[in-house]
This record gives structure tokens, sequence and C-alpha cells, in this order.
């Protein structure tokens, strides 16, 4: 006979539906799931992880993934920038651009209420070696701010061209476009 004791608890009974199914699903029963729940908050709990922040930071990397992106080094990733920017320069930048283009183009086909939005959304979370990124909107004007002192002048170059594609398409034309090493500043009009 096991010496451990059993207590009971309250909750919802939607929630206690969804945690059955999803137990009898695994072959365990909802006393061995719910257990085995506990067990995770408080190893995560004793490991200092916030389970809705990590929740979150999964769900980023699915959305990246889905939206066609990929995680590569950063070194290697401004490494390929570099060349490719210093052996066609142009092809490179049209290339970027085009990226744009067609990334934006998989933001207006979507089912999103607001395309524009769910890409500065996106490009703001995905875009997480640089240290100041903002799109900021206004009723006719759209700016973009971009610092980093790792981005070289080439790599600051095409994702300038790359972010240019994605607001052309969504109807913005490009009034100011300021970039250099590691600074990215372009102002758009409707």
């Amino acid at each position: 006979m096991s010496s451990t004791k059993r207590k009971t608890f309250v909750a919802r009974e939607d929630l206690l539906v969804r945690m059955g199914s999803i137990a009898k699903k695994k072959g365990f029963s909802l006393y061995d799931t719910v257990n085995e729940i506990f067990e995770l908050v408080i190893q995560a709990e004793d490991m200092g992880i916030d389970l809705r922040k990590l929740f979150a930071e999964k769900g980023t990397l699915n959305k990246a993934r889905q939206a066609g992106f990929m995680l590569g080094l950063e070194s290697l990733w401004y490494d390929m920038a570099e060349f490719s920017y210093r052996r066609a320069k142009d092809a490179a930048l049209k290339n970027w651009f085009d990226a744009g283009v067609w990334l934006a183009k998989r933001y207006i086909k979507d089912d999103v209420r607001d395309p524009f939005e769910a890409f500065r959304g996106d490009m703001q979370t995905f875009i997480w070696n640089a240290p100041e990124f903002a799109i900021d909107q206004k009723e006719k004007t759209v700016s973009v701010r971009i610092i980093s002192p790792r981005f070289s002048e080439p790599y600051s170059s095409m994702l300038a061209a790359f972010l240019q594609g994605s607001l052309e398409t969504f109807g913005w034309r490009i009034a100011t476009k300021d970039v250099g090493k590691g600074a990215i500043r372009l102002e758009a009009m409707r």
C-alpha cells in the first residue's frame, strides 16, 4: 500500500474534460497527467522558468518557421551577406528586395485582419539581433528605425532593401532612406 497522501482540488470543468481527453489519448489516467503537470510546473519554478514566457517564445519560433524564416549562426549570416554584397551588389539588393515583396504578399494573402500590423509585430519579434528596432505607423506615414552595432554596411543595406520591398508591397512609398553601418532609417508615405 502506498503512503502517498492525496488531496482534492477544484478546477473548471472544461479544463478537466480537456485534460481527461489528453490523458486518454496518451494512455494515462487523469490523476497521472495532473500530477505530471504539477511536477513540471514545480520543476520550471525551481529553474526560474516563466512558463508563459516559454510558451510565447516557442510560439514565436513556430510562427517564424511558418513564415519562411530559419535560425542560423549570426556571424555566418553576416559573412554570407557581406560576401554576396561584395561580389554582386545589385543582385544581392534585388534578392533582398524581392524577399521583402514575397513576405509581405504572404501576410496580405493570410487571413489576418490587418496584414501590415501582423507583419510589423512579427518583424519586431523576429529581428531580435537589433537592440533598437521600431516600425511606427501613423495615419499616412510609416517610419522604420533600426540600430545595431553588429550590422555591417552591406547587411544594413540589404535589410533596408528587404524592408523597402515589404513596405512598397503594402502600398507605402519610400520618401526618405538613410542607411549606413549599423543604422537604418526609412520614412514611407501613402
